[in-house]
This record gives C-alpha cells, sequence and structure tokens, in this order.
C-alpha cells in the first residue's frame, strides 16, 4: 500500500519544477530513507521511519504553497505511515 505511493511521490519530484536541486535532492533522499525503512519490520526500521517521516512532514510545510499536488502526495503517504505504526 505503501510502495506506490512512494513511487507515485518519487515521480513528481523527479518531474517537478520549480524545485532547487538542494530540496529535490533532500526529498528524494527522504523518499529512499522511506522506501527501505517500510520494506523490515524491525523495531530499528520502525524507529528509523518515524524520523525520516517527521523530516518529509517538515519538507512538506515548506512546499504546501508552491507544490500543492506533491505536498498533498506526501501527506497522504506520512498520514499512512502514521497509521500503520512507523
Amino acid at each position: 500500500m505503501v510502495k506506490p505511493l512512494l513511487k507515485q511521490l518519487r515521480a513528481k519530484v523527479e518531474n517537478a519544477h520549480g524545485l532547487t536541486d538542494t530540496t529535490k535532492s533532500d526529498i528524494l533522499r527522504l523518499v529512499t530513507d522511506l522506501e527501505r525503512q517500510t520494506a523490515g519490520n524491525t523495531a530499528i526500521h520502525s524507529a528509523a521511519a518515524k524520523h525520516g517521516g517527521a523530516q518529509l512532514t517538515d519538507l512538506v510545510e515548506k512546499l504546501e504553497i508552491s507544490h500543492p499536488d506533491i505536498t498533498n502526495l506526501a501527506n497522504r503517504i506520512a498520514t499512512m505511515l502514521g497509521n500503520v505504526g512507523i
């Protein structure tokens, strides 16, 4: 369930115009971290995913005005991860 949303987020970020290279790189790094962390079910992965989710939330807040489509998708991912305890 999370994998398709992360894949969709990655595609939107990669194709987004108007994002700085640093912002794009930061978001893609977080997506990669979340993909890796959600693949396992250990407590270590869970704790790391919570940290990654917090960073993702911070980036989402910064992008809300300039990139509403990306923001909406990222919020859905963060909410879904939170709902499953990650």
